[in-house]
Order: C-alpha cells, then structure tokens, then sequence
C-alpha cells in the first residue's frame, strides 16, 4: 500500500493537503504565509552577482539564495524518481515554448506590481481574509479566460493538462483519443533538444551561482547567517509544495478557472481543442477542491492562533513605505498574474515543480521570469509613484473594515471559515457527481485513474 502511494500520481484532495501543511508549517514558524517570487529575484542577483557582473535586478533585490524554491525543485525530482518518470518525453512545439516564455515575463511583472504571485495571494492572502488578495483574485480571473482562448486560436489549448503520464498517454493513443496524445513523440530525444540544452544550462547557471552564494556566508540566507534550522524548515516546506504539486498536478490558476466549465457545454471544449483528461479535471472541480482544501487548512491555523493565542492576522500586502492596502498595482498586476499563468501552464510555485519535472515549459518560462522583474528594477520610483502611491483603501483586510469588537470580528471570521467549509463539501459533491465517481473515490484517485475509467466506460 505504501508503494502503491508513493510510485502512482495523487488526487487533487492529496496535492491540495500537502501543499495546505506546508502553508500551516510556515506560518507557525513565522507567523506569516509562504513568499515565494522575490526569492527568485534575488537568486538571478546571485547570477549577477558572481557571473554577468551586472545589477539589473540586484539593484532592488540584491543576491541571495532561497530555500523554498530549491526545496520545491527537490521535491519534484523526488516524485520523478518514485514514480519512474520525468517529464523530458513530452514534446512541444515551439511556439509552446515562446508562450511560457512571455508567460513568465507577464507573470514576472504582475508579482511586482500584484505586489505578490498567486501563491502569495491565493494561498496565504485569502484565509487571511485579506482584501487585496481577494480582488487581485477576482480581477485575474476573466484575464485568464482570455489568455486560454488565445492559447486555442493558436491551437495549443491541448497541452493545457495538469499533468502528463505516459501509461495514460498511451491508453489514449490505444483508444484513439488524438486531443489527449498531444505531445507524444516516440522518437522525440529529449537531450539531443538544442533549445532543451539551452535553458538547462539557464537552470543550472542560477541554481550553482545561488549555492555559491549559500556558501560565502554574508547574504541572509547563507550557510552560516541564516540558522541550520530555519534552513531546514525553509527547504522542508520547500519540498512538501514540490512534492504535493508534483504528485497531483496542483495550481492556482486552474483552480479558479474551474467552476466555470460547468458552465461550458461538450461542443465549446471541442470548438476549443481541450484534451478529455482536462475536461474531466475542470468539469470534475479538482483543482478547485485542492485550492480549497490547502486555503481552508491555512485559515483554520490563523484563526485558532488568533483566537487562542492572540496572534495577529498575517497582513498580506508588501511592507515599508506602501500604506495602502488596496490600489492600483492589484488592478493592473492582477490581470497579469492570471494571463502569465495559463501561458506558463501553470502558476509560479507549479511552474517550479514542472522544471524539477523536467517540463520544457517550466524551463522556458524561468528566464521569462527575469525579463518581468526588469520593467520594475530599472524604473522602480516611477512605476512605485504611479501604483502605489497613491491607492483606493487603506485597510489591509476585511476585518479592519469592520467595527473593532471582537463579537463582530469573530463572528464574521467564523461565517468566513464556514463559507470555505460550504465550498468545499460542494466541490466534492459536485466534482464526484460529475466524473461520475463517488466521494470517496474522487478523493483517493488520481485524475489519470478517472480518466481512464470514464474512457473505459464510453
């Protein structure tokens, strides 16, 4: 049982769980949720720092090395190796490539302006019941519609999948399913890929001019400044995201766009070119119910530590000289989180996980990365003058807009929790209704496993 759990993909109740603990764990260390953007930042300040010589990003950023996204990388490769398979077989065509590459730039950019990716926002600022979060969620919703109905007119909506398993893969080639055999080439060489090579030695540049930087022992993460534990439950949590992502397929972007495929009829997934595998991962709300799940662990955590220890709420907008909670950046930055995401295949935490995983997309899309952060590190006065400062609400969350009495506060903080319990028990019900499953089912098989026996079954 316990190899059959480590060697075969998770369900999206698993993934979401994983990445829910990692989230809890950090923030009982420092009482704050997971950052994960300005750490890349400063890991290509390392490059800088130790190679081109140069300080476009490390202007604003300086050079260090973050713990958190190595331990994502190591957690992915770790899931490649129980379960016999990295993801190098998967082909795409260029253009693929080009998208995730712009991708990562628009993505780069939102974070900056977004004041925080979409984990930052949809993981940790939502059960914090943050206002800014909240609206950088709802405005990057229809962005992200936008960006998957460009991606069809350029018929690769196709590759848009949480995952690709090549036993599921081959089943689909078996049954004739061709929307699903996208990428498949049994004679593609991955390593003979000169673009492949290419953003490899990208890869390996930041990774070893980072662990160069780790071992000097003058940035704040170093082997030596930072303490051996706090490096440790960095790298931990780190791995647990990777693990949990990798496993499953987890991500943000997916998981808001979701509920809306029930909306969608067979004929609008044809029109638009959606693998089967996708339709059954949207229409079943699996993405959905794993953001759910790791947003309403967070949220339990806060408020039992708010409630019974005193812990403030986690304010989850950038800090220093930015007093507003609510201004322009989220509108602008927003929008760009969410068309960044569906280029990339993936949000930034997942896109991590896909490089471990050996994707091309995630590979493409992590120099794309660089390119976004440059608009805000060359011009960064400028652009803090017209975003931030000048804003809409300077509340930081919803309870600050509310009256400061706790039997008010506390209760609209328990409805909040109890909103996200409804979502979820719905999800469930909902998801496993549609895919035809049961509850139980849906919670312990994987999409690949529901896949193949709704194939079976038509």
């Amino acid at each position: 049982m316990i190899k059959k759990i480590f060697t075969r993909p998770w369900s999206f109740v698993w993934g979401g769980f994983f990445v829910g603990l990692a989230e809890i764990i950090h923030y009982l260390k420092y009482k704050f949720p997971i950052p994960v953007t300005t750490g890349l930042a400063q890991m290509f300040g390392s490059v800088e720092e130790h190679i081109t010589k140069t300080d476009f990003v490390k202007r604003v950023y300086g050079y260090d090395i973050y713990w958190i996204i190595i331990g994502i990388l190591l957690g992915a490769v770790l899931v490649t190796i129980l379960e016999r398979e990295n993801k190098t077989w998967v082909k795409y065509p260029l253009r693929v490539s080009v998208l995730a590459f712009f991708g990562g730039a628009i993505f780069g950019l939102g974070t900056r302006l977004a004041q925080g990716c979409t984990t930052w926002h949809y993981l940790g600022g939502i059960p914090a019941m943050s206002l800014t979060s909240i609206i950088v969620a709802l405005v990057s919703v229809p962005f992200a519609f936008l960006a998957f109905y460009f991606m069809s007119k350029l018929g690769v909506s196709g590759f848009m999948k949480h995952q690709e398993t090549r036993a599921t893969v081959l089943k689909s080639v078996e049954l004739g399913f061709k929307t699903d055999t996208l990428g498949y080439d049994a004679s593609y060489q991955p390593y003979r890929d000169p673009l492949r090579l290419v953003l490899m030695a990208f890869l390996f540049t930041v990774l070893l001019a980072s662990l160069w930087t780790a071992f000097q022992g003058v940035s704040d993460s170093s082997i030596g400044h930072m303490p051996m534990l706090d490096i440790f439950i960095n790298t931990l949590v780190g791995s647990m995201l990777g693990f949990g992502i990798a496993k499953s397929g987890f991500g943000t972007e997916c998981a808001v766009m979701a509920p809306h495929s029930l909306h969608m009829k067979p004929k609008h997934f044809e029109a638009m070119g959606v693998a089967w595998i996708a339709r059954t991962m949207f229409t079943g709300l699996m993405p959905f119910v794993g953001l759910i799940i790791a947003v309403l662990m967070l949220n339990i955590a806060i408020l039992v530590t708010w409630i019974g220890f005193g812990w403030p709420i986690p304010i989850v907008v950038e800090s220093g000289a930015y007093k507003w909670g609510f201004h322009l950046g989220h509108l602008v930055g927003g929008p760009l989180l969410g068309i960044g995401s569906v280029l990339m295949i993936g949000c930034e935490i997942r896109t991590y996980a896909r490089t471990g995983m050996g994707y091309m997309t995630g590979l493409a899309a992590l120099p794309g990365f660089f390119f976004g952060y440059l608009p805000y590190t060359l011009y960064q006065k400028q652009l803090d003058k017209v975003f931030f400062d000048t804003g809409f609400i300077r509340e930081k969350n919803i309870l600050e807009l509310l009256p400061n009495v706790p039997f008010i506060q506390y209760g609209f903080a328990f409805l909040y929790t109890a909103a996200l319990i409804a979502l979820l028990v719905w999800g469930i019900r909902k998801g496993s209704q549609m895919v035809k499953v049961t509850p139980t089912e849906y919670a312990t098989k994987s999409v690949d496993d529901i896949f193949i026996k709704s194939l079976k079954d038509k």
